[in-house]
């Protein structure tokens, strides 16, 4: 039985909690069962055998959460977690979010999977190696995160395209200020916030230009156009999807405006190097 004790994590969390996880022996003090759950200078932390296995910014909308993480240490799935687990455990659920919301392709792919994949690819045509190119893959998956917000902002209004349409730029600073709660994901951040910066300053949210703009943002603002252009509809590309070689070809009308021109390039001999131009 779940029990709240003397500290800490507030009642409206322990009630949920207690809803969620009837079943387990969980203790609501540091050190007090085996497995334990209390709250310490803004954060959730949970606790395994003495060992902190899991910490999270102590926030409503991300209670959600907790029940899963408690379920795998119960069960024995998640033991000491380390940066780079709780970096894959976090990255992991928060792409089943992203995908859920998501229109598939014919072959069973979103967006984000289709940048995901491109990513990795292109990621290893520049010369990334395995660890760089795991890191990259990440970026490219969580690049419009913010739209999870956008989302749950639309489900209650009455005229969802219209919000949408309206706020669409948004979902750069949402999606910033959401992985700001999970310290193991700031690197993330910079990605997430400027992949609609344009190389001539004028994208948003912030205005950067040319190389002010974070690398792997600079990046995947070539991928997510080109996956845009050649599986969404969009008055911005006369209302028609473009084939892979019409796709290219605007982008490269676009370099040194929107695109960074090396990457470009660059771009362009990697479509060509996998026989899709």
């Amino acid at each position: 039985m779940l029990r709240e004790g003397d500290n800490l994590i507030s009642k409206e969390l322990s009630d949920f909690l207690r809803e969620k996880l009837y079943d387990y022996d969980i203790g609501f003090e540091k050190g007090e069962k085996d497995i334990n759950i209390f709250e310490e200078n803004g954060f959730i932390f949970v606790e395994k055998d003495q060992d902190i296995v899991f910490s999270l910014k102590n926030e409503k909308r991300y209670f959600d959460l907790l029940p899963i993480i408690i379920e795998k240490v119960v069960r024995g799935h998640l033991n000491v977690l380390h940066k780079d687990k709780a970096e894959e455990l976090i990255v992991d659920l928060l792409v089943n979010i992203i995908v859920l919301s998501e229109v598939e392709d014919s072959d069973g792919y979103s967006h984000t999977e289709r940048v995901a994949k491109m990513a990795e690819k292109f990621g290893k045509f520049l010369g990334m190696d395995e660890k760089e190119l795991r890191k990259f893959v990440f970026h490219a998956y969580l690049h419009d995160v913010g739209k999870i917000s956008l989302e749950q902002l639309m489900l209650y209004s009455p005229t969802r395209m219209r919000l949408f349409e309206e706020s669409y730029q948004d979902h750069t600073v949402m999606g910033s200020v959401f992985l700001s709660m999970f310290e193991v994901l700031w690197e993330y951040i910079p990605t997430v916030r400027y992949h609609h910066e344009r190389w001539d300053g004028k994208g948003f949210p912030d205005g950067l230009r040319e190389r002010q703009i974070p690398y792997y943002a600079r990046v995947i603002s070539i991928l997510d156009f080109f996956d845009e252009t050649t599986h969404f509809i969009s008055s911005e590309w006369e209302s028609e999807l473009k084939t892979p070689k019409e796709a290219m070809e605007m982008i490269k009308k676009l370099s040194g405006k929107y695109f960074d021109p090396n990457l470009v390039e660059k771009f362009e001999s990697f479509l060509k190097s996998e026989g899709v131009i």
